[in-house]
């Protein structure tokens, strides 16, 4: 028995084909399988084509997502490299850092090796700059905003990841019952293919076993050959 998709399509295929070049008074399944295949197979494929075309939508969703991750991991990073030399020039102070979640003797990058790394770092470097941006202190001088790239940079880019990440689990959740669709209809398409073999190699069981395997391979009968065993290439007809 098949265990594939891709096998049991070739298995329906070649039935199909089979019986419908073939006079019907010689068919070699009955004319129940023939109607249980003749609507099983196209809805089968249809199925098939639909989840394809679903995960083909998935796929273009992740690599635009994986693009703008790419995107926002840069201008995170940026950020506090940037960040991080002002306070050398003694443009913020090293308490500067606490804003951001950072310890103030931090000077190297947070961790942004994952999805969420990346997003909450991003998030604490937005209300970080705010609240930076925004203390009195009648003493101080106004604080100087982040630039190259800014706290607002970082935020549209967020954003934008977060759109297209929600819309990539959109495209996944539709692959995912696409997917079940199929699976959904392999019990039933499993059953006929079963009966495809079994009244295949009993309309053809007085052949010689050569013979028997070559005509039901016809209808569609794959056989595996055990490790020693000769393939069939010679086969005597009757």
């Amino acid at each position: 028995m098949p265990v594939s998709i891709i096998d049991r399509t070739k298995v329906l295929e070649k039935t199909s084909e089979k019986a419908t070049s073939t006079p019907a008074d010689q068919w070699a399944i009955s004319t129940e399988t023939q109607t249980r295949l003749t609507t099983l197979y196209p809805a089968f494929r249809q199925e098939i084509a639909e989840r394809q075309e679903q995960f083909a939508k998935q796929a273009e969703a992740s690599e635009v997502e994986n693009a703008q991750q790419v995107v926002l991991h840069r201008c995170v990073s940026h950020f506090f490299q940037v960040f991080n030399l002002a306070v050398e020039r003694g443009v913020f102070s090293a308490s500067d850092r606490l804003y951001y979640g950072l310890n103030a003797n931090q000077s190297e990058l947070p961790k942004l090796s994952t999805e969420q790394d990346l997003t909450t770092w991003a998030l604490n470097l937005i209300m970080g700059e705010q609240k930076r941006t925004q203390q009195t202190d009648p003493e101080a001088a106004d604080p100087v905003p982040m630039s190259n790239p800014s706290a607002a940079e970082v935020q549209t880019e967020l954003m934008r990841y977060n759109e297209l990440s929600s819309a990539q689990s959109a495209e996944k959740q539709a692959f995912d019952a696409e997917n079940k669709d199929v699976l959904d209809m392999l019990p039933e398409i499993d059953e006929l293919i079963r009966d495809i073999y079994d009244e295949v190699e009993f309309y053809y069981r007085k052949e010689t076993p050569p013979n028997r395997r070559k005509l039901a391979r016809e209808w569609g009968v794959s056989y595996v050959s055990r490790p020693g065993e000769e393939p069939d290439d010679e086969v005597v007809e009757e």
